[in-house]
């Protein structure tokens, strides 16, 4: 990409639909596969056969290399054909921050399918909560015009974390065309206008800092899932000898 001034609406079109694409990859896969896996769960929690830490910590482990691969693979075809910050540092953070953005997401996936019924009820379910956190993420609504009753929104919004930490990798240091004197300067001016910059909060001016609040929201909802799943137990009527009651 150049250095124009249109480039800079290039540039977070492009990462914002990185993280969406990302995300939803990730949620609708973990809806449609945990479901119905729980239902083998359930039976198996019925009979004693293990509780639902144990469970989930191995689920967790056995899927990191899979979950890993498609958000790499996404990201070392997407950055040099897209021609972002030709750095192999800024490479490795788009590719790291997009990785947790998508554990994250199937940990709300599996939140989600925690307190589903169906398969059907959960893929109406998950997108539904998405399409809240792509609104408050951002890119459509500055997080500083956000009304205060619905910040814990902006807070909450894996989309947001992402979208910011792509931000800031991608625009700190960049110098931009300048012809008018309205015009972007540098990406600091950019970071700025969408309230992503060193005065913005406590995750605002750093990859690492957006990267740490990605991953507080990856642990609430895995916490989330174990708390929901120990909650729906499956219960059953004890059976009564009749014999030896009598």
């Amino acid at each position: 990409m150049g250095r124009t001034q249109s480039s800079i609406q290039d540039r977070m079109g492009l990462l914002q639909v990185s993280a969406i694409n990302t995300a939803m990859a990730a949620l609708m896969k973990t809806l449609t596969a945990f479901t119905k896996e729980k239902v083998i769960v359930n039976r198996e929690r019925a009979s004693g056969s293990y509780t639902m830490f144990p469970y989930l910590a191995a689920k967790l482990v056995a899927e990191l290399p899979v979950g890993a691969f498609f958000p790499l693979v996404f990201g070392a075809v997407v950055y040099p054909m897209a021609g972002l910050h030709p750095s192999l540092g800024r490479f490795t953070r788009f590719c790291g921050l997009i990785t947790l953005e998508s554990f994250t997401s199937s940990a709300v996936g599996l939140a989600v399918s925690s307190v589903a019924p169906s398969t059907e009820a959960a893929v109406a379910m998950g997108p539904a909560i998405m399409v809240l956190f792509i609104v408050f993420g951002g890119y459509y609504v500055n997080a500083d015009t956000v009304p205060v009753w619905f910040r814990w929104i902006n807070k909450c919004s894996l989309i947001k974390w992402a979208f910011q930490g792509l931000c800031i990798n991608e625009f700190q240091g960049l110098e931009f065309e300048v012809k008018r004197p309205t015009d972007q300067k540098s990406g600091a001016d950019v970071l700025e206008r969408l309230s992503f910059g060193p005065g913005s909060g406590a995750s605002g001016g750093s990859v690492a800092a957006a990267a740490w609040a990605e991953a507080n929201v990856l642990g609430f909802c895995y916490m989330l899932t174990l708390y929901l799943l120990d909650k729906s137990a499956p219960k059953f009527q004890p059976i009564i000898d009749e014999l030896a009651s009598s």
